[in-house]
């Protein structure tokens, strides 16, 4: 169940903990008093170099009767995030890990899959990190718009079911973007609620900016996390500054209700 809050920021009710072909790693038999552990694979491999964002999905199959109970995601040993239905996505279906967040170098990604029966079984990768985000200081700061109707009436055309859209839609107002030079952006509604932000990880290539959807991993409350369509697919956009000024130009329409906030002229702030 998703919904907008009285804040005006969009949120779902969802259960926290939380570049390849598959590896696979199965656990030793067990003596026959022991439940036998699940067959685990993952879309990232161990030895891994992440220079781009990427989907860690795991795969899980249980022995015999016995079932999935949950997916357990870890970044350097700390719970991310946690799975108890497949497809088993990190930070929800068909969204990506940006691993520019984790900040270059050396990291361990692991899962940890549980059964109903007590049985586990654990596939970790080690990976190196390796990001360039230098360009990121060319927008980085933090800048203002007021959304308006007319933002909202251009983006009613594609706001459907099909492309993610959900809810009620984002109130017009002034928002806020943090345009962090990390590769995260941090935004807060006319609400001005800071304790609930959204977060989207972005890049730039050239006069092109692309946000991954929403990083709810990240966010300071993911059990009611914040977005925008589900799920949220990446989509690029044309950036241009002047002065002061930030302006933002969908080149695809994949999201209806992230466009209806970000498309339009944004002010740095100070």
């Amino acid at each position: 169940m998703r919904r907008w809050t009285s804040t005006g920021v969009a949120v779902a009710l969802c259960v926290l903990a939380g570049c390849g072909e598959a590896s696979k790693e199965r656990a030793a038999p067990s003596p026959s008093a022991t439940p036998t552990p699940p067959s685990v694979s993952s879309t990232i491999h161990d030895g891994d170099v992440l220079t781009a964002a990427v989907p860690w999905q795991v795969e899980a199959e249980p022995a015999g009767t016995d079932s999935i109970a949950q997916v357990e995601f870890l970044i350097d040993g700390e719970q991310k995030w946690v799975e108890h239905d497949a497809p088993y996505y990190f930070d929800d279906d068909e969204q990506v890990l940006p691993p520019w967040l984790l900040g270059n170098g050396p990291h361990d990604l692991t899962a940890r899959v549980t059964t109903t029966d007590g049985a586990s079984a654990v596939v970790a990768a080690h990976v190196t990190v390796d990001t360039d985000l230098t360009q990121n200081q060319r927008v980085a700061g933090t800048y203002h718009r007021v959304v308006t109707k007319a933002d909202i009436n251009r983006a009613l055309p594609y706001r459907v079911e099909s492309k993610g859209a959900f809810g009620d839609i984002p109130p017009t107002g002034r928002w806020t973007l943090d345009i962090g030079p990390d590769g995260k952006i941090v935004g807060v509604d006319p609400g001005g609620d800071t304790s609930i932000p959204f977060v989207e990880p972005y890049t730039l290539q050239g006069a092109q900016m692309r946000l991954y959807g929403p990083a709810v991993w990240s966010q300071p409350d993911p059990k009611t996390p914040s977005l925008f369509c589900e799920p949220e697919r990446p989509s690029d956009y044309t950036w241009h500054k002047s002065g002061s000024a930030l302006t933002l130009t969908p080149v695809q329409k994949v999201c209806a209700d992230r466009d209806i906030v970000f498309a339009g002229t944004w002010t740095r702030a100070g």
